[in-house]
């Protein structure tokens, strides 16, 4: 059993991580807005837990909201990392595991984004950590982390929890752009996976960061189409691209995959579930108006 702390325990990965680690035996705690506890207020609260492994899920991780508020999500998103880094160095945590985000390559030419530009630098820190001052840390590039019971608002929302809400609640949804943009997208408990493998690693990672995706990709009207197979009856309805989107996400996952770790569920299979899933969801809300006569 190890000791472990969760910062942003209460978020969309933050939760189904805690409860695996829970569910493999470990002592977690967690610290979270949510729960109005604040790591910019520091973390000497959890010395005395002394914790092995520290896991820093908690930002804002929202491209749009980051255009709009740069200074306050710089705050939140750099400031963060530093203090859990420096925290964990002067603590004798044995790792430190990074939540990262694959917006950091944008179109190829990097950050388009200030959320982007922050991760970044986060991963640049926890890589001066471990040069610096020997503290093990690892940095893992989510790619569109997606899920059944992912919610339709908040700082997590994508494109595939907007299209799932609108779908149950017998709503057209909307495409941005073109709808050719192409996407890795990740099922959660794959990055959740990708964290206790992360944890468990024997060997040393030395602030490496790596890809965590499927290493294939799939574009908003292939997924449109996913839709239509289990909704033929849902209108998609094509809206301006948003500033900060890209193009294309791809994970190279061949370096993690050589150490032993490769997501399990295909974009196809997740997102069939996904739908599949909206269609009873849909179902007993038409079953609930008909009974009700509304």
């Amino acid at each position: 059993m190890a000791r472990c702390l969760v910062t942003g325990h209460r978020g969309f990965i933050g939760t189904k991580l805690t409860q695996a680690l829970k569910w493999y035996g470990h002592d977690v705690r967690g610290i979270d807005l949510q729960e109005e506890e604040d790591i910019l207020d520091g973390l000497e609260q959890f010395e005395d837990f002394a914790p092995e492994y520290i896991f820093h899920l908690a930002c804002i991780p929202r491209v749009a909201y980051s255009i709009e508020q740069p200074v306050h999500t710089t705050m939140n998103n750099v400031l963060s990392t530093s203090i859990v880094l420096d925290f964990a160095r002067k603590n004798n945590v044995k790792r430190v595991i990074y939540s990262s985000s694959s917006s950091i390559v944008g179109n190829g030419d990097g950050p388009a984004s200030p959320y982007a530009l922050q991760k970044m630098t986060s991963e640049l820190e926890c890589k001066l950590y471990a040069d610096l001052y020997n503290l093990e840390t690892v940095s893992l590039r989510y790619f569109n982390v997606y899920s059944e019971d992912q919610k339709a608002s908040g700082p997590y929302a994508t494109a595939v929890a907007n299209w799932m809400h609108h779908v149950r609640q017998g709503k057209d949804p909307f495409i941005t752009g073109d709808g050719e943009q192409r996407r890795d997208m990740l099922y959660v408990h794959d990055a959740v996976s990708a964290n206790l493998f992360a944890m468990n690693y024997e060997g040393e990672f030395a602030g490496q960061h790596f890809d965590v995706g499927t290493g294939t990709n799939i574009s908003l009207n292939e997924i449109r189409d996913i839709v239509l197979r289990y909704h033929p009856e849902t209108h998609f309805e094509y809206i301006e691209e948003r500033d900060g989107d890209v193009r294309l996400t791809k994970a190279n996952s061949q370096s993690l995959e050589d150490l032993g770790w490769k997501a399990v569920v295909s974009i196809e299979q997740g997102l069939a579930s996904c739908f599949e899933n909206c269609r009873g969801a849909r179902n007993r809300k038409e079953l609930e108006h008909a009974n009700t006569g509304s």
